[in-house]
């Protein structure tokens, strides 16, 4: 040890770093030190009669060097009784090695029951719970009189020539833990063993099975072997883990059922540490991991076998009794996969044709086919090439088709040799077999230079699956084209089938490829019309609500941004116009007070969700989305007025006023043209409203338009003002396009920039003779 202490001031001395403050329970060992590289201590004597060591922190534990034993004197700060403060008072307690982990648990379980009752940060210990809480900050101060021994091996114990570590897990509805033992044998018999490591943890909120938390404490167990073979060091150390639950055992030993992602997972990691052999069953009375997940007080830390294992694992042979148990899992386990049995149906075809009905192209009919037939003439010894072979197969396979379809024309052609029976329905065709037993199509073409397949076809079954292949397969190699060209690639080729005109019909009306290149587009069936519509009612009774925009006009010097509010009656597709000063909740009211105050009662108003606006600039979507509609809504509903929102994503809901707004670009560029396209608020308020009255005089119906002797067609305004004719202000004529700059403009002839045009038009004009124009215009009319 002096050695030791020596050697590790001389290698910090080298660094330029000071090894001091050394404390040692070996009063030799310390005299052999300065007096000034030595900790405190409570007394200057240090003669071994005489020797007295206060504790001495070691990483935040306390460490008694008279007795070489560990011990917790916990200091508790005065934190408030919430949530936070029982969190702080539990996480202060340091216990690396879990050695009062029982304790602790009791602490956590208070502050899991406060998290299940969703209590907050600051809230308060609820009664119930302080009593127990109180109790167990009572027991903590007990901690001071329990000792542990630092050293694994007592003195006098001799030369350990057995170390076994021994792992214990377990797991209640409280919690899980495990706690792990040193086992040390000597020559002489003689045994010794002591708590080394341990963990425990409270089981999870949701709902857990108690196997799987034995599962996860077994996990644990396996994780801290690992752990502790790497930081204690001893050779040969062997590991014995044991646990009461046989459920888990049969998971860890079992190789044949599969077992479920949760247990496989964390079997898989325990198998990776250990063996199955390893892993033994103890009676829940010699489980000392019960203890980590039930808690314990300190007194019974202190009374209890926590600190010094089983009473089993002092005996010379280490093995509890317990009678044989199975450990086979039960089929009905829910842990267990069920076993999906895959039963393989052997298929038995009545006929061929049956047979092709498994084949979903022509092209992989005729190469298994082919296959069958270059097998067969390997047998025979004879080579051919693979173009014959295909040749082959095709006239075997059409062969054997027409013998199962057409078996009463070929036996009559066989009997009669040169034509069908007068009651064959091929009689038309004049069928005849040739050389190679086809059936094949007469006629008066034997004589011609065409080649033979094209003078008398190969006949083939109407609709039969295997002329279903032919004729998608020849309609594929012309690229999807019409059903003449399907037909006549069909008989250039050498086929013939019977009906085959309404066969590629039939193929061509479901053949997915054509109905991407040329189908009809399907389109969606609109639901019936509210009720809101469909009804009469006063004008505005029932109206849509939408906005464009945005305009820029002038005042002064200064560029403003306005928007258009359009209010379109849903009976009479009359509409109101009112123009904003600014996108927010108090301007969008005022707008629809105006309209309430104008046009009268508003009982119902649609309108779209914010997002939706047809033909709306990012920017009014942003203002739009930034309105208080819960705001409006009340202000609306306050003078009996609903306020209804479409189906999200669905702007199609209110094609009734969002058409209007194209209408209303259109006039708008006509006057702006005529006008000038400098506006302030006065007038592109004005303008605004010559719009409206415009729109309004709109005809609802041009079926008499044309009919000299027909009424005159109704218009919006003629139920809003019962007057005909278009309602407008006086001509304002030609404009002289000068003194853009004027500090004087008319209200007709101000700026304004339309988003929809996307550039700024400024047109001059000369005020005084715009209003010279005027005044002469004004007379004459």
């Amino acid at each position: 040890m002096k050695d030791l202490i020596h050697n590790a001031v001389e290698i910090c001395e080298k660094g330029n770093l000071r090894l001091h403050k050394i404390s040692c329970n070996n009063s030799e060992v310390m005299l052999s030190l300065p007096e000034s590289e030595r900790a405190t201590i409570t007394q200057t004597d240090l003669e071994p009669c005489q020797k007295s060591f206060s504790p001495e922190k070691v990483l935040g534990i306390q460490w008694c060097i008279e007795s070489d034993t560990f011990c917790f004197k916990l200091t508790l700060k005065d934190h408030p009784l919430t949530r936070r403060g029982i969190l702080a008072t539990v996480a202060s307690i340091y216990d690396p090695l879990g050695l009062i982990s029982p304790l602790v648990l009791v602490g956590k379980m208070i502050l899991q029951r406060m998290c299940q009752d969703r209590s907050d940060w600051d809230d308060p210990l609820p009664d119930d719970l302080r009593p127990d809480w109180e109790c167990w900050n009572a027991e903590l101060l007990k901690l001071s009189e329990i000792k542990i021994p630092r050293c694994f091996i007592p003195d006098g114990l001799g030369q350990a020539v057995s170390v076994q570590l021994h792992h214990f897990s377990d797991a209640s509805l409280s919690g899980y833990g495990q706690c792990s033992y040193v086992r040390l044998k000597t020559t002489d018999e003689r045994v010794h063993c002591a708590l080394v490591m341990a963990k425990a943890r409270v089981a999870p909120l949701m709902p857990v099975t108690i196997p799987r938390l034995e599962l996860q404490a077994a996990t644990i167990s396996a994780k801290v072997s690992k752990v502790l073979e790497t930081e204690m060091g001893y050779k040969d150390m062997s590991h014995h883990f044991w646990m009461d639950s046989k459920v888990v055992l049969g998971y860890i030993k079992n190789d044949t059922k599969r077992l479920k992602i949760f247990v496989a997972n964390r079997v898989q990691r325990i198998r990776e540490v250990s063996q199955p052999t390893q892993w033994k069953y103890v009676p829940t009375t010699d489980n000392p991991a019960d203890y980590a997940t039930r808690g314990l007080t300190a007194d019974e830390i202190a009374k209890s076998n926590w600190l010094t294992g089983p009473k089993f694992l002092w005996e010379t042979e280490a093995s509890p009794q317990t009678a044989d148990i199975d450990l086979e899992i039960p089929p009905d386990d829910v842990e267990v996969k069920p076993t999906v049995v895959h039963i393989v149906q052997q298929m038995k075809f009545t006929s061929f044709t049956e047979r092709m009905s498994r084949f979903s192209s022509y092209s992989k009919a005729v190469t298994a086919v082919a296959v069958i037939v270059e097998c067969s003439l390997k047998k025979r010894e004879k080579l051919f090439s693979k173009i014959q072979v295909r040749n082959l197969a095709e006239t075997n396979l059409i062969r054997v088709i027409q013998q199962e379809t057409f078996e009463d024309s070929i036996q009559n052609l066989q009997k009669r040799y040169t034509s069908s029976h007068r009651d064959d329905p091929l009689k038309n065709l004049d069928p005849f077999l040739d050389e190679n037993g086809l059936l094949r199509v007469g006629g008066r073409l034997k004589r011609s230079a065409f080649l033979y397949g094209v003078k008398h076809p190969i006949l083939l079954p109407k609709r039969n699956h295997f002329s279903t292949l032919v004729e998608s397969h020849y309609h594929g190699r012309i690229g999807h084209q019409g059903r003449s060209m399907t037909i006549n690639e069909i008989r250039n080729h050498g086929c013939w089938i019977v009906g085959c005109r309404s066969t590629v019909s039939s193929l061509i009306q479901n053949c997915v490829t054509c109905k991407k290149l040329r189908g009809r587009r399907v389109s969606q069936k609109m639901a019936n019309l509210p009720e809101d519509r469909t009804e009469p009612s006063p004008p505005f009774t029932h109206c849509g609500l939408d906005c464009f925009g945005q305009f820029i006009v002038k005042e002064g010097r200064k560029e403003l941004k306005r928007y258009g509010l359009i209010f379109t009656c849903l009976a009479s597709r009359a509409v109101h116009i009112e123009d904003l000063d600014y996108m927010s909740t108090d301007s969008f009211i005022n707008a629809l007070r105006c309209l309430i105050a104008i046009r009268g009662k508003v009982l119902m108003i649609r309108c779209d969700q914010g997002t939706n606006f047809v033909g709306a600039s990012h920017e009014l979507k942003e203002n739009l989305n930034k309105l208080n509609i819960d705001s409006i809504a009340r202000k609306l509903l306050s003078q009996n007025c609903e306020f209804l929102f479409n189906t999200p994503s669905s702007s199609h809901m209110g094609g009734v006023w969002e058409r209007q707004i194209r209408t209303i670009r259109n006039v708008s560029d006509g006057i702006l043209i005529q006008n000038g396209t400098q506006l302030n608020t006065s007038a592109l308020h004005t303008f605004l409203f010559e719009t409206m009255a415009i729109i309004n005089s709109r005809p609802l119906t041009v079926d008499d338009l044309e009919d000299p002797n027909g009424p005159l067609p109704l218009s919006p305004n003629n139920i809003l003002t019962m007057k005909s004719g278009i309602v407008t202000p006086p001509p304002p004529g030609d404009f002289v396009r000068e003194d853009i700059y004027a500090r004087k403009r008319s209200p007709i002839s101000g700026q304004s920039v339309l988003d929809k045009v996307g550039k700024r038009i400024f047109v001059q004009s000369s005020v005084k003779e715009n209003l010279a124009r005027y005044q002469r215009k004004y007379q004459s009319w």
